[in-house]
């Protein structure tokens, strides 16, 4: 028999057993719909607890030379850079207080962070153009403070250092804390006071950490202040974890009592239609082609009560705010018409083993 005639008798004969067809598409929708509820809601909780923790602020690893040893300088701040587990890394140096140029020593005093790296990755600029060495970009915030209605003219230092003001910028995280000031571009300096790093991922933060100390080498540990988000890392492999055992335990639970109904679903109707099986086999059908014709049979409504289970609950999870990733629920409706599938098999293959004859002689 081939494959499309099989298929087609298939469906002829589940289309013609409705009530057991009706009963493992609503056994398969069950399934769907409760392991969507209630794993897919502990999938999305996960998801949005891991995205909090991939902000790159969660990801910032900050290292302080508190005693100006000179470790963090041009040449360790370029190799922590290149580093594969880094997304960004720039020096910072102490801030210095500054003036408006025009206003002299009387006027308010605003904080410029000279700052070494990539600055694209610091700030957003939204006027103006990005600065070059010795040169100042400000925030709005420092623009009224400075009284200015543009970012142009100079800022000075009460030593009398003057820095070019050449555009307003609107910091990036993790860097929001520069946001209400000045930002000088110190590429020309040779050490700086603060390496940050942003991390790619939470998970490389312990190995780059290790990294990045191996790399600035301080002679006197005790002048060096970190602030690591690697306990936040723990935490959150530990989380991560516990939901994803809980979910698996849950979900194996849901597709074990929902393969138990299927294949309780398909033995009564094989018992039922024990007959029409005989005499198919009395026919010459083989047993492997009877044990597939009654699996394709449940394979149809296990598929349609699959559709139906994740739609309702996907739309379900949307109306309470925990909407469930579209790739899960996907995994869950394929796994749930595979069970399905899989709890058919032994009926069948107990229903191709009887003896024809004796079925046929069974009133």
């Amino acid at each position: 028999m081939r494959l499309r005639a099989l298929w087609r008798e298939a469906t002829a004969s589940g289309w013609a057993a409705k009530v057991p067809t009706l009963l493992v598409a609503l056994v398969v929708a069950a399934m769907c719909f409760v392991a969507l509820t209630t794993v897919g809601t502990t999938a999305a909780n996960e998801a949005q607890v891991q995205a909090k923790l991939e902000a790159a602020g969660a990801r910032r690893l900050s290292v302080t030379d508190s005693r100006d040893q000179g470790f963090i300088n041009t040449r360790t701040l370029s190799i922590t850079a290149g580093l594969s587990s880094v997304e960004t890394a720039v020096a910072i140096g102490l801030p210095r207080d500054v003036t408006n140029g025009r206003t002299g020593q009387g006027g308010e005093r605003v904080a410029a962070w000279p700052v070494q790296g990539d600055l694209t990755k610091v700030f957003q600029l939204v006027r103006g153009r990005m600065p070059r060495p010795g040169e100042a970009v400000v925030s709005s915030t420092a623009l009224r403070k400075l009284g200015l209605a543009e970012p142009v003219g100079y800022v000075a230092t009460d030593s009398k250092e003057q820095y070019p003001i050449v555009g307003a910028f609107l910091a990036i995280a993790p860097f929001a804390d520069l946001g209400e000031s000045i930002i000088l571009n110190a590429a020309d300096q040779p050490q700086a006071r603060e390496l940050r790093v942003v991390i790619a991922t939470i998970a490389d933060v312990r190995p780059t950490q290790n990294s990045i100390l191996t790399i600035l080498a301080p002679a006197d540990p005790q002048g060096v202040y970190i602030e690591s988000p690697s306990g936040l890392a723990d935490t959150a492999q530990e989380l991560g974890g516990q939901l994803a055992g809980f979910g698996r335990s849950l979900l194996l639970l849901i597709l074990g009592v929902g393969a138990f109904f299927v294949a309780t679903v398909v033995l009564s109707d094989v018992l039922v239609r024990r007959r029409d099986l005989g005499r198919r086999r009395t026919l010459g059908i083989t047993r492997s082609f009877l044990t597939a014709l009654v699996t394709i049979r449940t394979i149809g409504p296990a598929a349609t009560g699959a559709l139906v289970g994740t739609v309702t609950a996907l739309i379900v999870n949307v109306s309470t705010g925990t909407p469930i990733p579209t790739d899960f629920a996907q995994a869950v409706g394929v796994l749930a018409v595979i069970t399905a599938a899989a709890a058919a098999i032994p009926p069948a293959w107990y229903a191709a083993q009887r003896d024809p004859v004796d079925v046929m002689r069974t009133p």
